[in-house]
């Protein structure tokens, strides 16, 4: 075990599972400092030294500490290139980091903010047509990528890149809370996004079977 690497992570931080896949996929061996979230609330000072927004994933190498997923994953492909992540080329690097941004900045925050924190809060039944309009619009915010993945089998191309490391466990977050009774019940139709995505649902499964995968799923989702 390869001691110049520490992670720290929390079950189900789409964050954290992000390095846990980009770890896996490269073949990066690292120990796992596995925290609960009562520990993470406490951000106790040892943790705030590491991260002083007391936030996962943090990865120790040596005696620095690195925050931010995406910087992570950048970091990572800089130090094992073997497996790249970012692209060999400087316009594959670009289109990658293009993928990337969209993903953050067009998509990822409408899926925390209006479907997956009011279900996981207990809020979403307050107002179930406010959840259903979210819900049109988490569609409309995964139209590009259903376009690019008609054309290609991976967000940037031809090969799996940082880019669909970096969407895969927050559209799984997404799938996960769709499938609870409540969003059922308000008819949200997330839970299965590949009978209406066929491009989308194609990629799933593939990602679903990529390198370091199965080891990196959230544990307590396996309950």
């Amino acid at each position: 075990m390869n001691a110049d690497y520490e992670l720290f992570w929390v079950s189900g931080s789409p964050y954290a599972w992000r390095v846990q896949l980009a770890l896996g996929y490269k073949g990066v061996p690292y120990i796992s400092r596995r925290m609960d979230s009562a520990q993470l609330a406490e951000r106790s000072p040892a943790f705030l030294h590491l991260n002083p927004r007391g936030k996962v994933p943090v990865l120790k190498t040596g005696d620095a500490a690195l925050y931010e997923s995406v910087a992570i994953i950048a970091f990572l492909d800089r130090a094992h290139p073997a497996v790249p992540l970012f692209g060999q080329t400087a316009q594959e690097h670009g289109r990658i980091w293009q993928r990337v941004s969209e993903f953050e900045n067009y998509t990822r925050d409408l899926f925390d903010v209006e479907i997956i924190r009011p279900l996981l809060r207990g809020h979403a039944k307050d107002d179930p047509e406010v959840m259903r309009v979210s819900a049109a619009r988490a569609y409309d915010a995964l139209g590009w990528m259903e376009r690019a993945l008609s054309e290609a089998p991976y967000l940037a191309g031809d090969e799996l890149t940082a880019a669909d490391i970096v969407a895969l466990p927050n559209i799984q977050m997404l799938r996960r809370v769709a499938a609870r009774p409540e969003a059922i019940e308000m008819v949200l139709g997330l839970e299965d996004l590949g009978a209406r995505l066929p491009a989308l649902g194609a990629w799933l499964s593939r990602m679903e079977s990529m390198r370091g995968y199965d080891a990196a799923y959230p544990p307590h989702w396996r309950s």
